[in-house]
This record gives C-alpha cells, sequence and structure tokens, in this order.
C-alpha cells in the first residue's frame, strides 16, 4: 500500500442550524478526538493536519442567492485579520452559526500553528486555530481565483448535516493536502469543487459535487444536506459518479487505483472547468451521536447480514475459489476482512452464492460491496435474487461502471409478488480476476 502522502484526516459531524438555505435541523456541538489514538490509527502526526474538527452547517454562512463573501460582511480582498473583514456588524461574526463558518474557513485557510483572533459585535474576542494551510495568503491578502476555489473545495467537503461525527481523508492537489489512499478509509465517498464566494452568471453559488462509488448515492446527498429544500449544493452529472463523467482521475495513484480527481467539468455559470477540487474518502461504518461505532450497520444505515469476518458464511462458487482476505490484502467493509473469490481460467461466467433458505419480501433492496482488482478482466458483475419456485431475478452492470481496484456497490430488489430464498453475483469475465465480497446488506 502506497503511503498517504500529506493527505488530511478529519472528521466532521456539525448539524445543519439557520435556515439562510432553507434547511433546518438541530445543531450539534464538536465531539473531540484523542490526536494520539487517530495518529496511531492512521499513521498521522499531528503536524500533518490532524483535526478534531466536527463539521460545518450549510446554512450558517456559506453562500446565499449572493455569495459566500457579500452576503455576510467578508471581503476577499483585504485578508482574514482586516478590520473590515469578518467583524461587520451584520457580518458572520454576528452569530453562533457564522463563527463556526470563520471557524472551519480559517481552518482550511491557515496552517496548523497559525490562528485568528476576532472580535464579534459585542466586542467579545474569538480565536480560530488553522489547520490545512490551503490558502495562507487569505490571512492578511487578497483571496481572488483559486484561493476562493480551494477554500469553496474544503468548506464543501466539511459540510455535515448528518448530526455525527463523520472520519474523512481528503486529497487534492493542492500541496497542503497531498495525494495518497489510506487502507482505513476504503471508500471513496465524493468530489467537492465550486466557487462559493460569489455568484456565477446564472445567479447561483458554484456549490458542487459528484458521487463516489463507495456508497449508496445517497449518503454524500445525506451527509451535505443537498436532499433537502433550497439548497445551493448540486450534483448536475446525469450518471452522479465522478468517474464515470465529468471528472478527469489524478495522475497519483495506489495500487495502480487513481486517488481522486484533477479536473471536474461541472456548472451553469461562465466556469465550468474546475482544477481546484478535495475528493473525499470514508470508512463504511455507522457511528452514533458520540462518534461510536454501531456494530453490524454500514455508513447508509443498513444491516450487514454478511460480513465473512470468521467464516466464509456458507457462501459458495461453482469454478472458483473462496478464501477470507487478509487485512495485507485488502481488507474489508464493516470488519477487517471480506470474501475473496479467485478464478484462474478464460473467458466464463462465475457465479458465488450465499446459503439458500432466506425469506426476503418483495422489494426488499439488497447490496453488494465489491472490489474488482485493477487488472481483472471482467466484463460484468450482476447480482441476482433466486426466487421461491426455482426462478431467478438479475440485475446486469457492465464494468465500465464501477471503478476497478476501488470499493463499489451494486444492488438488487426483490421483484413484486415473490419472495427471494437466496442472494449472490454473477461475474462474466475475459480472463483469470480477483473480486472481493462484503457487508453484504438488506
Amino acid at each position: 500500500m502506497k503511503g498517504p502522502s500529506n493527505a488530511r484526516w478529519m472528521a466532521i459531524g456539525l448539524a445543519l442550524g439557520s435556515p439562510l438555505f432553507g434547511c433546518q435541523a438541530a445543531m450539534q456541538s464538536d465531539v473531540a478526538t484523542s490526536e494520539s489514538a487517530v495518529s496511531t490509527t492512521n499513521g498521522l502526526s499531528s503536524i500533518n493536519g490532524l483535526s478534531s474538527a466536527n463539521g460545518l452547517s450549510s446554512a450558517n454562512g456559506l453562500g446565499s442567492a449572493n455569495g459566500l463573501a457579500s452576503a455576510n460582511g467578508l471581503s476577499s480582498a483585504n485578508g482574514l485579520s482586516s478590520a473590515n473583514g469578518l467583524s461587520s456588524a451584520n457580518g458572520l461574526m454576528t452569530t453562533d452559526g457564522g463563527r463556526q463558518t470563520v471557524k472551519y474557513l480559517v481552518r482550511c485557510a491557515l496552517p496548523a500553528g497559525k490562528s485568528l483572533t476576532k472580535a464579534d459585535h459585542l466586542g467579545q474576542m474569538h480565536t480560530f486555530p488553522g489547520a490545512l494551510g490551503l490558502a495562507p495568503e487569505y490571512e492578511t491578502g487578497a483571496c481572488n481565483g483559486p484561493c476562493q476555489r480551494w477554500l469553496s473545495a474544503c468548506l464543501l467537503a466539511h459540510v455535515n448535516t448528518a448530526g455525527q461525527t463523520v472520519p474523512l481523508w481528503m486529497v487534492g492537489q493542492h500541496p497542503a493536502l497531498g495525494w495518497g489512499q489510506h487502507p482505513d478509509y476504503p471508500n471513496q465517498e465524493g468530489t467537492f469543487f465550486g466557487n462559493i464566494f460569489e455568484t456565477n452568471t446564472a445567479g447561483h453559488p458554484d456549490a458542487y459535487y459528484c458521487s463516489g462509488p463507495g456508497f449508496d448515492k445517497n449518503v454524500v446527498e445525506g451527509r451535505i444536506g443537498s436532499n433537502q429544500a433550497n439548497t445551493p449544493y448540486r450534483n448536475m452529472f446525469v450518471s452522479g459518479y465522478c468517474n464515470i463523467n465529468g471528472c478527469l482521475a489524478s495522475d497519483a495513484k495506489t495500487n495502480n487505483v487513481a486517488d481522486g480527481y484533477k479536473v471536474c467539468t461541472m456548472g451553469d455559470g461562465s466556469m465550468t472547468a474546475w482544477n481546484e477540487t478535495i475528493t473525499v474518502w470514508r470508512k463504511n461504518v455507522a457511528l452514533n451521536s458520540n462518534g461510536q461505532v454501531v456494530a453490524g450497520q454500514t455508513a447508509d444505515g443498513r444491516t450487514v447480514r454478511y460480513d465473512f469476518e470468521g467464516s466464509t458464511n456458507s457462501w459458495t462458487a461453482g469454478n472458483a475459489q473462496l478464501v477470507l482476505s487478509s487485512v495485507a490484502d485488502v481488507g474489508g467493509q464493516t470488519g477487517t476482512k471480506s470474501l475473496k473469490a479467485t478464478y484462474n481460467s478464460g473467458a466464463s461466467t462465475v457465479r458465488m452464492q450465499g446459503p439458500a433458505g432466506l425469506t426476503l419480501t418483495a422489494g426488499t433492496k439488497v447490496s453488494f460491496y465489491l472490489k474488482l482488482a485493477s487488472d481483472s478482466k471482467l466484463t460484468e458483475i450482476n447480482p441476482f435474487v433466486k426466487k421461491q419456485g426455482g426462478n431467478e431475478w438479475k440485475v446486469t452492470n457492465t464494468v465500465s461502471k464501477v471503478l476497478k481496484g476501488s470499493w463499489n456497490v451494486v444492488t438488487i430488489t426483490v421483484p413484486a409478488a415473490t419472495t427471494g430464498i437466496q442472494v449472490g453475483v454473477e461475474f462474466k469475465t475475459s480472463g483469470a480476476f480477483s473480486a472481493y465480497v462484503d457487508a453484504v446488506t438488506w
């Protein structure tokens, strides 16, 4: 496994507050995280951007119809330390939510060891520490062009309406971030980009994201609140996924898999190509409001039925070898292991399935987390459900729709007027391959 370079670990978990964007939810305070524990787990030291930050509310000042700067007394021309920047009588420093936005603005802009102290409208002083250093010039000078776009990507990546801590692994081509994947963060969640400091020529903030293949599509939307009414965050890709269209993969790779995206094309204004992008990787675990792992659940709240931690769970394959993967191989999703299928011959159809005897009612959605080796000669990965009475229901997925070398999700829904008694995955291949299955849920 390639080292994590300067990629940054973050944990976010603050719910929506005031209704600037028409979204409302309960506010949650920060949840502290032990730097030493995180450093041990992630192989990072505090000088590389460890943060116990717990999230940014999308409603607390990230734009409005007029953009972040013009709506909140924030000047992009005079620097964060300027008296006419943040301390405006009607600006961000006048509310708790606005000060949270300042907190993350400073965290994204200034490096660790730097801080900004500002007075609110009542004269009370507040100190905000830096962490990532994406725009150090903004401390005393102008923030234009790339500076605004890097800060926008960082702020968007930190938005969290989920009301719970969400650990993140953030990468990008900015030297303060760097590239690299981490085995503890195996799922590509999404990529964030835009410019929320001003409105575009269509009258909207450029606040964009696209989904990674590592979760069902609603996970990114749920975290940043874009599936709520009147939010400015948009995914304009028809496919939804970053890797299918609209984004150009990074040159940096880990085990032959791109670490993220260096350019994404999206937007309804005059600017549609964004070079300042941040890709986020996640753990596939459910967390409660205290940041504790909820056993037996994935990040999207599904119950894990087959986890392959201690055994193959009685899964079988007709013409492939099934073994449990080791931590040194690819690990797992909600645990440390997964079920590995290895096939070493020519063109064929390879099927692996769980034990029969299930009772899956019509409408039950079954999800399979799959990882395909980057050199696999697979052409299709097709989940199936065997129905009571002997027939089968199958969904065809061409390999062009998934990201090889990374965890992907494929799903199938038990059709109407039937009961599912067994689930599995069919692989069509032109030659040898290795594939991993984990966290089968419904």
